[in-house]
């Protein structure tokens, strides 16, 4: 009965192919991973400020690691394609990227004072290792599996990351009341970075198919110079495709990373949350971006990314609006299942599209060119929405921002076809 049962789940894949094994590891690394990043979503911007950090600081925590992927992910991206075996430098990069965070969980044992000037500097140096491994295993993912799974395999992966970032906040937030600050973010961290550990071991049994293998060679080096640059922004200009999407997702992305380091401020200073509170706001986010994902895949497959795209930026759009309204802590457990709901179709046909307008032969390097684009935003955007905020307010900086999505709304509308 049991196994019965697990085969109706929308992750369950025979594991009598390549392609089954391969995404039964994928899915397997994902929920290991999970488990990390959602305690460093959740957590370590609470974290700056319960040692102290001002709104500016918190700003830089969240704009640093951007102004890093700018300047590091085509590098990284050109390193990845020159690769014939790639696992090798994913795994390499995996595992920096957790002791990154094992070191942030064991600084405040070695600091006394500077502590939030560490902590952002070692978030920003995650960065470095996390850059590698994101852009690679995001490019990926279109060699483990056909075309016509593929959607299906994107929207359970994220599926699963949600649903293993729901338990690490709904039990996080419960153990940090528990225990005194900053031991309790310390064990918190540390344990999330172990765990994750887990995932490499899946990461590591993955197997390429033969033709994918066949037909990646290590790339020529070429000499630097002006010549090479109008030639690549000439190809670039040439995928017009991708330089829409790309354009209509920069000035959208302004809209998202405005109040990306307003939110731990608006609960923690503005509406007096707990730890506990936090955590279930956490939660709240994570369960309707599980059901999100279960009903967007199912939607995209029906009436297609671009209008999964469409309709769930406009509930993304809404969510700063009605956040700025909301009178009480309580009141975010209905406007966080918005964003939760909308955020979840809004990530997976973004995704979707991104792969879809990116030229195959030079996958890496495109995925890396627009989430460098898309880093603009994250580096200035935050800074300028604690800016705003200090001298506008907290609640207008939320209302600009939805303004600002609904810009990029208006642009989905008329740029991507």
């Amino acid at each position: 009965m049991l196994c019965s049962l697990s085969q109706r789940l929308p992750w369950y894949t025979p594991a009598d192919t390549l392609e089954g094994r391969n995404v039964r590891n994928l899915y397997a690394e994902t929920a290991w991973f999970g488990l990390l990043n959602g305690l460093a979503a959740t957590f370590v911007s609470v974290f700056a400020l319960r040692l102290g950090a001002t709104t500016g600081q918190v700003g830089w925590l969240t704009a640093l690691p951007a102004l890093v992927n700018i300047v590091w992910l085509v590098p990284a991206a050109r390193l990845i394609e020159r690769q014939r075996r790639r696992l090798p430098l994913l795994l390499l990069t995996g595992f920096l990227q957790r002791l990154g965070y094992l070191a942030i969980a064991l600084m405040p044992f070695i600091l006394i004072t500077g502590r939030v000037e560490a902590l952002i500097l070692l978030n920003a140096l995650v960065t470095l290792p996390a850059g590698v491994i994101n852009t690679g295993i995001t490019a990926l993912l279109p060699d483990l599996t056909s075309p016509e799974r593929r959607g299906q395999v994107i929207s359970t992966r994220w599926l699963i990351l949600s649903m293993t970032a729901t338990v690490a906040a709904l039990v996080g937030g419960r153990l940090l009341d528990l225990m005194p600050v900053p031991l309790n973010y310390q064990i918190l961290l540390g344990s999330g970075a172990l765990l994750s550990l887990l995932s490499l071991l899946y990461l590591r049994r993955i197997r390429l198919p033969a033709e994918v293998s066949a037909r990646r060679a290590v790339r020529p080096r070429r000499r630097n110079g002006r010549p090479r640059l109008r030639h690549s922004l000439a190809d670039i200009w040439a995928q017009r495709a991708f330089v829409r999407f790309a354009a209509a997702a920069f000035v959208f992305h302004w809209g998202l990373y405005l109040p990306a380091a307003l939110w731990s401020v608006l609960r923690v200073r503005d509406l007096k949350a707990s730890d506990t509170w936090i955590g279930l706001i956490a939660v709240v986010v994570d369960a309707c971006t599980i059901v999100g994902y279960l009903l967007w895949g199912r939607v995209s497959a029906r009436r297609g990314n671009r209008w999964v795209l469409i309709v769930a930026t406009s509930g993304v759009t809404l969510y700063p609006l009605v956040t700025a309204a909301v009178p009480s802590i309580e009141w975010m457990l209905l406007t966080s299942a918005l964003g939760g709901l909308s955020w979840s179709g809004c990530n997976l046909a973004l995704f979707n599209v991104m792969l879809s307008v990116c030229p195959e032969d030079r996958r890496p390097t495109y995925v890396a060119l627009y989430t460098a684009l898309m880093n603009i935003t994250a580096f200035a955007g935050p800074l300028l929405g604690a800016a705003l905020s200090d001298w506008l307010g907290i609640r207008i900086a939320f209302v600009v921002a939805g303004g600002v999505r609904l810009v990029g709304l208006l642009l989905f509308l008329r740029l991507v076809r």
